[in-house]
């Protein structure tokens, strides 16, 4: 991310109209919240993960290059996608640490800040790609996105700073005090989907649709392969793998689009709960992409896959292909990781 595309993320959620309403929204739900009293806490229970939910769709269209929507009617129910709410947990977590802690143990507030100011974009950058909670904590994987964006990532964390420590210090009126909150949050989220978006991180197996208009209603062939992948949920999810990856692999061979359709299908796998299943299916797709040809692809794949789990390697008789792809790429790491493992088969 240069200097200059920092700069545009700062001023995204005042050019984008869509952001602009969504924080019109919230702002009127928060001060109605503050307004309330004790009423205000059941409305609060609907609104802070609504935001939440906002801000991690505000990065990851960030990511995807796109504008951001507005906030649906579905963002305020406390099921589904529960993926998007986990960055309430180290947000809680540290205004505890400043409420309970700032009279006891200030070196402790001083450390917790320190942690969160240092690895709160980078937790949000892993759970856009992954959408695993389990992954955003993982420190392998948090240093594995500081390594792919490199020194930009700095800009995230020097804005985490502004919002804890300068914004606060500005001899401004409540209300306005919870405007410039609400658009500094926007403009974090902004900027961590910026720095994923650098290195094409999130758009690493080609998510389709990400360079047109999403559709207002799903096509026919995304309600059918939605029923696959229902299906294919439902078996994994009782301990039938193998069973659901099958399913999915027999509706490929009648797909229209098989192209499109691999990698719709990984994207949805990573939602599900236990995302391992992806990789699986990750392995398959793989094998697709170096028969085809495709370096590119086939690389940023495998980074992918090595977010979720860096124990990944492709199936056995792929993995000197697949090295041969990471060297074509340029991609010392992943070449690295590819040999040190090169003896192992499977997940």
């Amino acid at each position: 991310m240069s200097v200059r595309e920092f700069l545009a993320e700062l001023t995204f959620p005042l050019r984008s109209q869509a952001c602009l309403l969504a924080q019109l929204t919230f702002l009127l739900f928060f001060w109605l919240i503050s307004a309330a009293g004790l009423l205000g806490l059941w409305l609060a229970v609907m609104v802070i993960p609504a935001y939440a939910r906002y801000l991690v769709m505000i990065a990851e269209a960030r990511a995807l290059g796109r504008d951001a929507a507005p906030p649906a009617v579905d963002y305020f129910s406390l099921v589904g996608n529960l993926w998007t709410l986990f960055p309430v947990v180290p947000v809680a977590a540290l205004l505890l640490a400043f409420i309970y802690l700032p009279d006891s143990r200030p070196d402790l507030v001083a450390v917790a800040t320190a942690i969160f100011i240092l690895l709160f974009p980078a937790m949000v950058g892993v759970l856009v790609i992954t959408h695993s909670p389990v992954q955003s904590l993982n420190p392998m994987a948090l240093w594995r996105l500081v390594r792919m964006v490199g020194l930009p990532f700095l800009y995230a964390p020097a804005w985490v700073a502004v919002m804890l420590f300068a914004v606060p210090l500005l001899p401004l009126p409540g209300w306005l005090g919870t405007v410039l909150d609400v658009y500094a949050a926007c403009v974090l989220h902004a900027v961590i989907g910026g720095l994923l978006r650098g290195p094409d991180l999130i758009n690493s197996v080609d998510v389709p649709g990400t360079d047109v208009d999403l559709p207002t209603r799903p096509s026919d062939l995304e309600q059918s392969r939605t029923v696959v992948a229902n299906h294919a949920y439902a078996l994994a999810s009782r301990g039938n793998r193998n069973g659901g990856l099958a399913h999915v692999r027999n509706w490929l061979a009648s797909d229209p689009q098989p192209d499109s359709a691999w990698s719709w299908f990984f994207e949805r796998m990573l939602t599900w709960d236990d995302p391992y299943p992806a990789l699986y299916f990750g392995q398959d797709y793989l094998s697709t992409l170096l028969a085809e040809g495709d370096d590119r692809r086939a690389a940023k794949l495998m980074l992918r896959c090595r977010l979720v789990d860096p124990a990944f390697r492709p199936h056995p008789g792929d993995v000197d292909r697949a090295l041969a792809a990471a060297a074509r790429t340029g991609n010392d790491e992943l070449v690295a990781a590819l040999s040190d493992g090169a003896s192992r088969a499977g997940v």
